[in-house]
């Protein structure tokens, strides 16, 4: 798999996160506000408190929007749901050009979940689980 090198961001800088994440590719459909701009973005990883994806457009940080996950209920990916989600975005950093990327400009962003009921965040939690256990590792 190769990796994206995102500008600013460096390997000896400590992880900052408080909940465990797993990188998987999850279809997800958002609602920018205020302008209520709908788009469309697969995710890079995703945790129980918040995901991350890429972009060729720029989304600025503190964004609001309505996001639909469509998440899968196991490992296999056999069951899909959708969660309804709002969240905020909590930074954008800009994927340096070369690679795979000699076109338009690229985006990662972080998004925070700001509302999610707790059987949605628990069927992130025990997809999570089963994933790590599938792999063999344990967050």
């Amino acid at each position: 798999m190769e990796r994206e090198h995102v500008k600013g961001r460096y390997s000896h800088q400590q992880e900052r996160r408080k909940f465990s994440r797993i990188e998987d590719n999850i279809f997800i459909f958002c609602k920018l506000k205020p302008d209520c701009r709908a788009t469309e973005w697969i995710t890079k990883d995703i945790s129980e408190m918040g995901l991350r994806f890429e972009s060729d457009k720029f989304v600025p940080p503190s964004t609001f929007m309505e996001m639909e996950i469509y998440h899968p209920l196991d490992y296999l990916k056999s069951r899909i749901v959708s969660i309804y989600v709002l969240a905020n975005v909590v930074w954008v950093k800009e994927i340096k050009k070369g690679g795979r990327y000699k076109g338009s400009n690229r985006y990662i962003a972080g998004v925070k979940f700001t509302k999610i009921s707790k059987q949605d965040r628990g069927i992130i939690v025990n997809y999570m689980k089963e994933k790590f256990k599938k792999r063999g590792c344990y967050p």
